[in-house]
């Protein structure tokens, strides 16, 4: 097994959405390589991950499949440094096949990072796919102006087909491109980081979730007079069940064994609007007074327009914060 680390010295894209989400978290953009793309009989042989913190390209080669569980568990170790994995569909891919490789060969529990697909973002939530004749990731780099910074010249189907190669003869040449192929992907993330501001970021987050502290929100719905919202503990363990909290009508549930956790929250119902009442919440409403939708302590989480997504991402967002301070 090869373990490889380079600097990575270019400007990482920012911007203040990114930070309404995800200022206080350690980031990294991920990629890997296998021998195909079914995760019962194909094997994880290489894994890069580009470190915001330190700026380090770190990746993680199995030079023959028999390393395969070594290299899982060394790159495993990798994303843990991290609170969240930036992807392109590596919800439908990477994250899932890491996964199941690692049930394979572990039987401790795996807890993930928060992962940010590049992939649904533009899939569900963007006008770009109307441009572009696919969202491949190769497709979007170029339409956003950055194949040119591409130094790598095959494809992963190639990479699998020059890895077979490898492994029977250790040409140093083979490695080094497979190695540029999976780094280029990596690096090309960060450099695509930039295509959110091209999205509805906000309805992203609302439709795809968000992580809070250590917990990971999942699903936000509606119904007629409340409010339901649902997610997973990261890196949290709590066991709590209310009907109210500092005598606000709130239904919570976390439960630790299921590493799932759901709140309830009640909403007043005026007309096509539902609004939640921020002063009853315990919420400080000084950050709300900068939206349209505030007034007097309330926020109109929804109305006759659609969903506010960015004020009710917000009001979830500081709840949990305020429960979590507060328990």
């Amino acid at each position: 097994m090869k373990y490889v680390t380079k600097p990575f010295k270019e400007q990482i894209y920012s911007s203040s959405v990114l930070d309404f989400y995800f200022s206080d978290m350690k980031k990294g953009t991920l990629d890997i390589e296998t021998t195909g793309l079914d995760p019962s009989k194909n094997k994880f042989i290489l894994g890069g991950l580009c470190s915001f913190g330190s700026k380090q390209m770190r990746q993680v080669f199995a030079q023959s499949r028999t390393e395969e569980r070594d290299a899982i568990e060394r790159f495993i170790h990798e994303m843990s440094q991290l609170d969240m994995v930036i992807t392109y569909n590596g919800r439908h891919f990477d994250i899932p096949f890491i996964e199941k490789r690692f049930t394979k060969f572990f039987d401790e529990k795996l807890s993930m990072p928060y992962n940010l697909d590049l992939y649904l973002v533009l899939n569900g939530h963007s006008p770009i796919k109307k441009f572009v004749p696919n969202l491949k990731q190769k497709t979007v780099e170029n339409y956003m102006g950055l194949w040119q910074s591409r130094t790598d010249e095959i494809s992963g189907a190639e990479s699998v087909e020059l890895y077979n190669t490898y492994e029977k003869t250790g040409r140093e040449d083979l490695e080094s491109k497979i190695l540029l192929h999976n780094s280029d992907d990596v690096i090309q993330l960060t450099r695509l980081l930039k295509v959110i501001s091209k999205s509805d970021f906000h309805k992203a987050m609302f439709c795809l979730g968000f992580p809070t502290g250590p917990l990971t929100v999942n699903k936000i719905s509606f119904q007629r007079d409340f409010m339901t919202v649902s997610g997973i503990q990261r890196n949290i363990s709590i066991n709590y069940i209310g009907f109210e909290f500092k005598n606000y009508p709130v239904e919570i549930h976390f439960d630790s064994n299921k590493s799932a956790f759901s709140l309830k929250f009640p909403l007043i119902k005026d007309k096509d609007m539902l609004i939640a009442d921020l002063d009853a919440a315990g919420i400080d409403s000084a950050e709300f007074e900068k939206y349209p939708n505030y007034g007097s302590g309330f926020i109109v989480l929804k109305n006759n327009s659609g969903i506010n997504y960015m004020e009710t991402n917000h009001f979830v967002k500081n709840y949990i914060r305020y429960f979590l301070g507060n328990i």
